[in-house]
């Protein structure tokens, strides 16, 4: 597929038209709460079984992507701990997580659950993997540090950098299917903030498969309750 620049703005608008109910004399009808843009990137003539050609990582968008309804826990102690929890940002020490080793799977359950990201802090990841990760590895939850993620935090790393930079990431996960879906952004953000989220979305994916490009067979945008628009093939250079 050539990814043309004008067709992915030419769907976005139309995507983001969708998300407004309308009705013959009636006024337009928007929704009140801020709605999540979503993209699906749809591959073709990839192996899937091959472990070379799935992708299994995290993405940093140029824009952020995740609002403050976005829930994250860190495995932190001493100094992080505290400057972490001044956030107001729940944190899990390594005190408490040697007693959730001794509590039942369903309070391990709960807590992976609970929130949408967690981060660990570079010197527990041994610790945190033994008691965790079976949990978190099932939703796609477990810490990956660079180059495959950005849930690794060093014990003196700058903490208010590192939150903010945490609202840009999302999650990628080409294993089990020929697609890519993930959200990009909300409605509330300037056009142009989504629009070079989605342009960076959609770099790395082709940057990752075999035949760049010419394996995406297509991608769609929509809305939270918007309709699904498609995004038209460019012309050919």
């Amino acid at each position: 597929m050539i990814v043309d620049k004008e067709k992915i703005v030419s769907a976005l608008d139309e995507a983001l038209s969708k998300s407004v109910k309308k009705k013959d004399g009636k006024a337009d009808k928007v929704r009140k709460f801020d709605e999540a843009v979503d993209i699906v990137i749809n591959i073709r003539d990839v192996d899937i079984k091959n472990p070379n050609n799935r992708i299994e990582q995290e993405h940093l968008c140029p824009h952020p992507v995740h609002d403050d309804k976005y829930t994250y826990c860190f495995f932190a102690q001493g100094d992080l701990e505290m400057a972490i929890k001044k956030k107001g940002i729940a944190v899990v020490n390594n005190d408490a997580l040697d007693t959730l080793q001794k509590k039942p799977n369903k309070d391990k359950k709960q807590l992976v659950k609970k929130y949408d990201y967690f981060v660990s802090q570079s010197d527990m990841m041994r610790n945190v993997a033994k008691v965790m990760a079976r949990f978190l590895g099932q939703r796609g939850k477990m810490p990956k540090p660079q180059p495959k993620g950005f849930g690794v935090i060093s014990p003196n790393e700058n903490v208010d950098e590192f939150i903010s930079k945490l609202k840009h990431v999302i999650r990628l996960d080409m294993k089990k299917q020929l697609l890519v879906q993930a959200k990009i952004g909300h409605k509330s953000q300037k056009k142009e903030e989504i629009l070079e989220n989605i342009e960076s979305l959609v770099s790395f994916v082709a940057s990752k498969m075999p035949n760049g490009q010419n394996n995406i067979k297509s991608i769609f945008i929509k809305t939270t309750m918007g309709g699904s628009v498609r995004v038209e093939e460019g012309a050919k250079k």
